[in-house]
């Protein structure tokens, strides 16, 4: 009894007894160290970020590029000196041509008739000459022998002037007669009209003698016409004067043609070169035979080498009214001021035949630094 007695006294205190607490884990510092790496990274990132722009920066402002450039190669109208109906036509549009390859002919009839035409009046002309030398060679001693005459007038005129000089004073003393004195005068003037007849037979003779040296200098003319003639007619087979492509060509054979009218134009693939549109804060930077690297967008992994050329002194100002021969660079944006951009040619000096081609975009690449 007094077992259970004790027993049911300690329940109660049991019950009543405050219940311990669990054990508490320490603190740890990994959600701390995380936030450190995460910031210091973000520390890293902003400042790589800062020294790539200014890498950058500092890579564009020793080597200006420009994305705003096209491959460019001067398109000749092909123009022939002289018209007519095409009858051949050798090319098609696109087509590559070589130097002196044929490109067209002109019906030639016309100016062929042209050539016999002036052979003809050659061939006459030189018969009269070849007629005119024999004549001349009769006429020499003929014209030697009326000089002669002519000065043998002159020599009678010569005396009897001297005669009638001394004839006359001696009238007014009566040491001669009026009748001596009109004899004088007479052969006087017989004399002065031999000499004038003698030399109008010498001047008639001349005109027959120069009659060829008149005909000579006829056959230079006719000579010249007979070159045109042929000139022309060599006109008519047009061929290519520089190795190219065919482009333009909207035209078919039985069209008729003009002088100072292309028939189509032909682009001269002998010279590459690029408009390069920088920037005019840095076209200080650039100067004429600074070394370029140029790429196609068309072949973005092929690097062309190019020159500077030279650069755009004037281009055409926005809003003004249009100039003959001025370049015009439209602005990115027309609601802020931004900086003009001047054209910039570029020589390419190792370009590729297939993948050139008139209009295609190009990035530019100044490399060369510009000579103090």
């Amino acid at each position: 009894m007094a077992d259970e007695k004790t027993k049911s006294e300690a329940a109660p205190k049991a019950e009543n007894a405050p219940i311990a607490a669990p054990p508490v884990a320490p603190a740890t510092t990994t959600g701390g160290g995380r936030k450190a790496v995460g910031a210091l990274l973000s520390i890293l990132i902003i400042v790589g970020a800062i020294a790539l722009a200014f890498y950058v920066w500092s890579v564009n402002e020793q080597h200006p590029r420009t994305d705003d450039a096209v491959a460019r190669a001067n398109v000749i109208g092909i123009v022939p000196r002289v018209q007519g109906p095409i009858v051949k036509l050798h090319v098609v549009e696109n087509q590559a041509v070589k130097a002196g390859d044929p490109l067209f002919e002109i019906d030639p009839e016309d100016y062929e008739l042209a050539v016999e035409k002036a052979k003809a009046n050659v061939a006459a002309l030189d018969k009269e000459i070849e007629v005119a030398r024999v004549q001349d060679q009769e006429l020499a001693f003929t014209v030697k022998v009326m000089e002669a005459g002519v000065e043998r007038a002159k020599a009678q005129l010569k005396q009897t002037q001297d005669t009638l000089d001394r004839t006359e004073p001696l009238l007014k003393q009566r040491f001669t007669t009026a009748e001596q004195v009109d004899q004088a005068r007479t052969a006087r003037n017989v004399a002065a009209t031999a000499v004038e007849t003698e030399q109008q037979r010498l001047n008639q003779a001349k005109v027959a003698v120069s009659k060829f040296d008149t005909l000579t200098a006829q056959r230079l003319g006719l000579v010249a016409t007979l070159k045109l003639a042929e000139l022309e007619l060599s006109y008519c087979k047009v061929n290519a004067p520089f190795p190219g492509r065919v482009i333009s060509l909207n035209i078919s054979e039985g069209a008729h043609v003009s002088p100072l009218l292309p028939v189509f134009s032909l682009l001269d693939t002998r010279q590459w070169y690029v408009i390069a549109n920088f920037r005019e804060a840095e076209i200080q930077r650039i100067a004429p035979g600074q070394q370029v690297e140029v790429y196609l967008l068309s072949a973005p992994r092929q690097r062309f080498r190019g020159k500077v050329q030279g650069i755009g002194w004037a281009v055409q100002p926005e809003g003004e009214i249009e100039l003959r021969g001025m370049p015009y660079v439209k602005r990115e944006l027309n609601w802020v001021h931004i900086a003009q951009r001047f054209p910039v040619r570029i020589a390419i000096e190792d370009p590729d035949a297939e993948l050139f081609r008139m209009g295609a975009s190009a990035v530019a690449i100044i490399r060369g630094q510009p000579a103090k």
